[in-house]
């Protein structure tokens, strides 16, 4: 039966195609709704619902003179983009079905369109507690996909609802109707699934953001929900495009997708998703971790982690616990995989209490520079590291000295010009400078007891950049370390903080002012702060 049905009349007043001519200039064609005139036009950028202008904010059509500002959408060949749309959810006894029917539009060559029509069926199958997705254009259909799996989210860019953004007609004119309507589908799945469980299953809401329109990250979530009815919604992350999803997915530690796969086929037996998580995972079904799991369930990574690596449970909560509150730099994915790597190295020298600890005390351990050295050590080194059992305290240190005995490739820096004028400086006191090559590394190295070489490869490539700050006498009073316009590391002496020598914070801020810098440390104070220990 039906449940609830909107008929949008127009979509959008105009539709722009880029024609990709290698030129400063986008060379577009337009399609006109009003008098169906299809013509061509040079502008600096995209236009429109899923684009934008550069030149004004409007447009008008040379055969009717309508002006189209707000309602364009600029589409991408071979992509159909609706026009006349009709949703309708139906009820029948065991699901659910969202059917999306519209008239289509197509830049087929040059200043030819063609119309068409589109279909698309959202079947929440209730008894299967599955969900699947099916298409078709013109008659010809495509295969039905299953949606559900948070890990897959072609469903983002296979969907003509991905054209229901805030730019478009339909969002603008009807907004009020096209919620209701998916108000309606939600309360329809959640009222079945709670018949078909037995019991109340909480809110399938899930806000849809800007970046996929009105309805597509919603019935993901649903979809999600209806698998496992157990879990929290889907993160408001999901509300930003697929790489920044990913990144998130990736500081979860999340580096394999493929267990969602054995959780789903699990679950269908388990009943339980928690459980179907803790099997999949080889964990411990204790409370502890069913209440990690089901507060958030993509930290499934990161507690098979710690339990992968640690056999005593109240070492691997611990173990997880510190995985979690770790930081990592968005642009070093790669140490959360080295990271791993480097506690399993340690097990067999500090044990599981040790594997424990450098994670725990991250910062007093340098932890970071430690997976950045341990992996830069030879075959040979790492083997001495577990013959002369170097003691935790001492670790850092080691390493960072067996790293500058190993063969030495000294590497040329290639520094921008305008970055080594930013950034190097002369004051009455001291001198701030950058190193030519990565011997002067290493040398700054040995003589301030840091890991200050193991930023050779960064210096070389413009990751980063090292300054060496010297005194009147040319002895190095201390290290910087500079991404972009940001501060990062300020260290004196065995890697004690700028901070700890007044004179020398006062003016190693004094040069981050005049090169502009961003203070993204602790190891410096701001004067307000000075003054107040003062």
């Amino acid at each position: 039966m039906f449940a609830a049905e909107v008929n949008v009349p127009q979509m959008f007043t105009a539709y722009a195609e880029d024609r990709g001519y290698p030129s400063r200039l986008h060379h577009y064609q337009y399609f006109c709704e009003e008098c169906d005139q299809v013509f061509a036009a040079a502008w600096g950028r995209k236009t429109g619902c899923m684009g934008w202008f550069e030149r004004g904010n409007y447009f008008y059509c040379p055969n009717c003179s309508e002006k189209h500002e707000k309602h364009v959408v600029c589409i991408q060949h071979p992509a159909w983009s609706p026009n006349k749309v009709r949703l309708s959810v139906k009820t029948y006894k065991t699901s659910v079905v969202l059917e999306v029917t519209c008239t289509t539009l197509q830049f087929t060559d040059f200043q030819v369109v063609t119309r068409g029509k589109s279909k698309e069926v959202f079947r929440f199958d209730i008894a299967k507690q599955a969900v699947t997705f099916s298409r078709s254009d013109n008659g010809c259909e495509t295969e039905p996909m299953e949606i559900g799996n948070p890990f897959k989210l072609e469903i983002l860019d296979k969907s003509i609802l991905e054209f229901f953004m805030p730019g478009s007609m339909a969002v603008t004119n009807q907004r009020a109707e096209l919620v209701k309507l998916l108000r309606t589908l939600r309360e329809a799945v959640r009222g079945k699934l709670e018949k078909h469980l037995g019991h109340k299953v909480s809110s399938m809401h899930a806000s849809p953001g800007q970046r996929h329109g009105l309805f597509l990250l919603p019935i993901l979530n649903m979809a999600y929900r209806v698998m496992f009815p157990d879990a929290p919604n889907l993160p408001a992350i999901y509300r930003e495009i697929p790489a920044t999803i990913q990144r998130f997915w990736e500081m979860k530690m999340i580096s394999e997708h493929g267990y969602m796969d054995d959780i789903i086929k699990l679950i269908k037996y388990k009943g339980d998703f928690v459980k179907a998580m803790v099997d999949a995972g080889s964990l411990p079904d204790r409370p502890a971790v069913r209440k990690i799991l089901s507060e958030d369930p993509f930290e499934f990574s990161r507690l098979t982690e710690a339990f992968a690596l640690c056999r005593n449970y109240d070492y691997a909560v611990r173990l997880y616990s510190g995985l979690k509150a770790f930081k990592i730099e968005s642009s070093y994915m790669g140490m959360i995989r080295d990271l791993v790597q480097f506690l399993r190295g340690m097990l067999p020298l500090y044990g599981e209490a040790g594997a424990v600890c450098l994670v725990e005390e991250a910062d007093k351990r340098y932890l970071q520079d430690c997976v950045r050295l341990y992996h830069g050590l030879t075959d040979e080194n790492r083997q001495a590291l577990q013959a002369e059992r170097v003691k935790l305290s001492d670790l850092h240190d080691w390493m960072a000295r067996t790293h500058r005995k190993q063969n030495h490739v000294n590497l040329k820096f290639n520094v921008p010009d305008h970055i080594v004028r930013r950034l190097s400086m002369q004051t009455d006191r001291l001198k701030f400078f950058m190193p030519a090559e990565s011997m002067e590394l290493l040398e700054a190295g040995a003589e301030l007891h840091n890991c200050v070489a193991s930023y050779g490869g960064a210096m070389k490539d413009n990751n980063k950049w090292i300054v060496l700050v010297a005194d009147e006498r040319g002895k190095l009073a201390a290290c910087l370390e500079v991404r972009g316009k940001e501060l990062l590391q300020a260290k004196v002496d065995r890697n004690r903080l700028v901070a700890s020598d007044p004179v020398l914070n006062r003016e190693v801020l004094a040069w981050a002012k005049e090169a502009g810098l961003v203070i993204k440390t602790k190891d410096v104070e701001p004067p307000a702060v000075a003054t107040a220990a003062g």
